[in-house]
């Protein structure tokens, strides 16, 4: 216990530095920006960044992550309050009440109150966290490799059954991801490569920082411009049809800021469903939002004000969003399950800083934990009062072009990865997931859960061998005391439910997307593969361990049982944004290409300028303006902020020092 207080002071000690304020205000800028833009969430911005964090300490990299995960639910309140587009996925019940409060003249009342009911209920997350934290803290000094599996596996599970949609689909997603995490060197004895093909590249595994903007960000990147390449420039444009702002705004600012304190009631209990339902892995922001919405509706005093701008409904949403992040800590810090995927990313940043989440963690690097803890609630005080502050000027948004934005950050995403290491062959590779997980995406395969899987499969992996080599090969080791014992009881019935639950799978109407011939040729493909590396891991002589061909094994039945529902169920629809996002790939290719030659610059300006010029038909002149900022200007900035080369390519030797080009070495 005195351990746990010393690193409390501690971490608030260290919150209180020049340093650590400088990291979270700018994380705080970066999340609230990104939460504002619909699409870019911040998830978004933690994946662009975290190549980054190579160049700064583990705390400097929690306090700008906590600064981003605590503002973009507040930024992304904003475009949901006035322009009817949640910003983020977790703001989107806020549409319900926060519109119509903006179309009454009322958006600056409605900002306020967002910022006033999502600081509260943060607060009310943290102090819960607290409270909790040396309650937990004692039970987790028992845990050794064969409790540190379970509670891996448990997360995992728990994964499936949180998520929307076809739960098959949802295991195959996980599957993939501990399956990624496999490749390279490895195994339960003495490391030897595993599909790895031969290549001296796959070797070390893959770069978590590759994988996660590839999934995170590319995917989403891609189908928002080929949703735009598709359907034309208009669908990507979202304008404010309601600009006006009452003459009584000073008033609206009081008001907004009083409004939780008017609805204690309601405050405190969606506080609290907020930061249950945040503890639980993988069920996320969006549920919080709408559950306590629900509550809302449920106990509300006016029933006739439900959608027409209730008060006490709205108190209910903002007190849920940002009082969740509390709830979502208490696994992340305790147990080393990601809580959501804001803190899978966490856990990333942990892993390249060769910090080994899990329950250890908080009696390790207790400070460490408190840093990300009191970084939050940091933010969302300087958020929230960043709202109201420019309520007036925020009520009167004049909207977004996706067309502009997605390409600008897909660019950023490729400059991100590519800083980390300059190897091309990062490059290939994320174009190559992030069109893999663009189709997951389109298909209905839950990317969150292919990042997850990825960052828990080498715990699981590992913690696997670990433990039947410190009991000789003995099974039992996985019972052999009481807590991991009851945690395999518990994951156990947790899989039974997760089994119901997929052979009981019904099509969804928010799976239809499942059911196209398209879906059907793509899980075709993946099974392909899947039984390929199979048949490679069950060959004589492989010598990887039994993790891998379970995995595969269990992809396999399960995309065989996902193309038998999509068989029955299939439909002959048509699917623009797959044929545009193939259309992208290759045009992302051919710039990849002049990239190559003469320099990462060059190559993203070619791709901005094809993609602005050649596709949606802007004047030259604008075109190239923009060119200019995102493929020039802003990637010179940050080659200058990491100290990375953009501008170099590899050029011939009949042209050397061309474009600030490398002559290649001779064979």
């Amino acid at each position: 216990m005195d351990n746990l207080a010393q690193a409390l002071m501690e971490g608030l000690a260290q919150a209180t530095t020049f340093d650590a304020l400088v990291f979270m205000i700018f994380g705080t800028a970066v999340g609230y920006v990104f939460g504002i833009l619909p699409g870019l969430q911040s998830i978004t911005a933690m994946s662009v960044f975290l190549p980054l964090t190579y160049w700064w300490t583990p705390a400097q990299a929690m306090y700008f992550f906590a600064g981003i995960i605590g503002a973009a639910g507040n930024g992304g309140a904003v475009t949901a309050i006035v322009l009817n587009i949640p910003g983020t996925a977790q703001n989107a019940a806020t549409t319900l009440e926060g519109y119509p409060m903006t179309r009454a003249g009322r958006a600056v009342f409605a900002l306020n109150l967002s910022a006033s009911a999502s600081w509260l209920g943060a607060v009310f997350g943290v102090v819960v966290l607290v409270a909790l934290v040396p309650v937990f803290l004692p039970f987790l000094l028992s845990f050794g490799p064969a409790e540190t599996f379970w509670v891996a596996v448990f997360g995992l599970v728990t994964m499936v059954l949180a998520v929307a949609g076809s739960p098959a689909k949802g295991l195959v997603a996980i599957a993939i991801g501990v399956f990624l995490a496999i490749i390279g060197m490895g195994g339960p004895r003495l490391p030897v490569p595993r599909f790895t093909f031969g290549s001296s590249y796959l070797l070390d595994g893959l770069e978590i920082v590759v994988v996660i903007i590839g999934f995170l960000v590319v995917s989403e990147c891609l189908l928002q411009v080929a949703g735009v390449w598709a359907r034309g420039r208009e669908s990507g444009i979202a304008t404010n049809a309601v600009a006006r702002v009452g003459d009584d705004w000073k008033q609206q600012m009081r008001d907004g800021w009083k409004a939780p304190f008017r609805h204690p009631g309601i405050f405190l209990r969606s506080s609290a469903l907020g930061t249950a339902v945040g503890a639980l892995p993988g069920v996320g922001g969006t549920v919080a939002q709408f559950l306590s919405y629900n509550l809302a509706v449920a106990t509300t005093k006016d029933a006739s004000q439900i959608g027409k701008g209730a008060e006490d409904a709205l108190v209910a949403t903002e007190a849920a969003t940002n009082s969740k992040e509390g709830g979502a800590l208490f696994p992340t810090l305790l147990f080393g399950i990601p809580g959501n995927a804001e803190m899978a990313l966490v856990l990333a940043a942990w892993q390249i800083h060769g910090l080994e989440p899990g329950p250890s963690f908080m009696t390790t690097h207790g400070a460490l934990a408190w840093a990300l803890v009191f970084g939050l609630l940091f933010s969302n005080l300087v958020a929230s009062v960043g709202t109201a502050a420019a309520s007036p000027w925020l009520a009167r948004l004049p909207g977004f072009d996706m067309g502009i934005l997605a390409p600008a950050v897909l660019v950023a995403s490729l400059m991100s990865a590519y800083t980390v290491r300059s190897n091309f062959l990062d490059l290939g590779l994320l174009l190559g997931i992030g069109v893999f997980g663009a189709f997951l995406r389109l298909y209905g395969y839950s990317v969150i859960g292919v990042v997850i899987g990825f960052v828990l499969g080498d715990v699981i992996e590992r913690n696997f061998y670990t433990a039947l080599q410190s009991s000789l090969g003995d099974y039992t080791v996985f019972i052999g005391s009481p807590v991991a014992a009851g945690l395999a009881a518990i994951t156990a019935i947790a899989a039974l439910v997760c089994g119901a639950k997929v052979v009981r799978g019904r099509r969804e109407a928010a799976d239809a997307a499942g059911f196209s011939r398209g879906a059907i040729l793509f899980g075709a493909l993946m099974l392909v593969a899947a039984l390929a590396l199979l048949w490679q891991a069950m060959a004589p002589g492989w010598r990887g361990g039994i993790v891998a061909p379970g995995v595969l094994g269990l992809a396999a039945l399960l995309l065989a049982l996902v193309l038998v529902q999509a068989w029955r169920g299939r439909e002959a629809t048509s699917g623009p944004e797959a044929a545009a996002t193939l259309r992208l790939a290759a045009l992302l290719v051919a710039a990849l290409g002049v990239a190559l030659w003469l320099g990462f610059l060059a190559g993203m300006a070619a791709f901005l300028a094809a993609f602005w010029i050649g596709v949606q038909r802007r004047s030259p002149g604008r075109a190239v303006a923009m060119v200019a900022i995102f493929a020039l200007a802003l990637p010179l900035g940050f080659s200058w902020l990491v100290d990375s080369p953009l501008w170099r390519g590899v050029v011939a030797p009949l042209l050397p020092g061309v474009m600030g080009g490398e002559v290649m070495p001779a064979p």
